[in-house]
């Protein structure tokens, strides 16, 4: 007997729990809605697409702030005691509107910006113009070029310190744990990275301009299917 009525208490409590977790996630939807509405903003990612009108094309005519869905829920008197259970109802509708209309929106600059890459892939020279700057930004940084290692840079500068927590690493796999093979393994893998991230470096306008073409060369030939 006993064992069954510690089970019905624990069931009882679990029962209880859930109930209230339910009654505090169905209390937040309802206020998240009814903030929503009573908001009624937008995000708007302006920044991330290109809003720039043109008379000339039909799809720039109008900015994108233009094409919102227009919808509007009548609240009036909803202040009122006895109208206090419409007023709620119209407010979870003003709710779903707002959301529809996010959606709406979301799906709209999404459709601009799937836009504005179908217009950039006919240039494609836009990286190529940038790519001697960038290769040599970062030969700068990591102090690695085609004539060898310069003074500064995070290569040089980190390349003492790596060394030092490898050594530390393979003494103790190697020398306390007994372990040689992943010793060995730990020091082939950091040469292996180490040379191929610095020939990579060092010959970086190359390698993008060859990217860069490589993709350019994609794209075309996705834009011709």
């Amino acid at each position: 007997m006993k064992p069954s009525i510690v089970n019905r208490i624990k069931s009882n409590w679990t029962l209880k729990r859930l109930g209230k977790v339910a009654m505090t996630v169905a209390f937040t939807l309802v206020i998240a809605i009814f903030l929503l509405a009573m908001l009624g903003t937008v995000v708007q990612a302006a920044g991330l697409v290109d809003d720039t009108v043109n008379v000339a094309n039909e799809y720039s005519r109008y900015p994108l702030e233009n094409y919102q869905l227009d919808f509007y829920v009548d609240n009036s008197w909803g202040w009122l005691p006895w109208n206090w259970s419409d007023g709620i109802g119209k407010q979870v509708m003003y709710g779903l509107y707002a959301i529809t209309n996010f959606i709406w929106t979301i799906s709209l600059y999404v459709s601009n910006a799937t836009g504005y890459l179908v217009q950039e892939a006919y240039s494609l020279d836009f990286i190529s113009a940038t790519a001697d700057s960038i290769g040599k930004n970062m030969q700068t940084l990591a102090g690695v070029s085609a004539n060898g290692f310069s003074t500064e840079g995070f290569y040089v500068g980190f390349l003492l310190l790596l060394i030092l927590v490898l050594g530390v690493y393979v003494a103790y796999t190697g020398l306390i744990k007994r372990e040689t093979t992943k010793a060995i393994h730990a020091i082939m893998n950091f040469v292996l990275v180490f040379i191929l991230s610095a020939s990579f470096i060092a010959y970086a306008p190359d390698y993008i301009k060859k990217i860069n073409d490589f993709s350019s060369d994609i794209s075309l030939s996705l834009i011709h299917i």
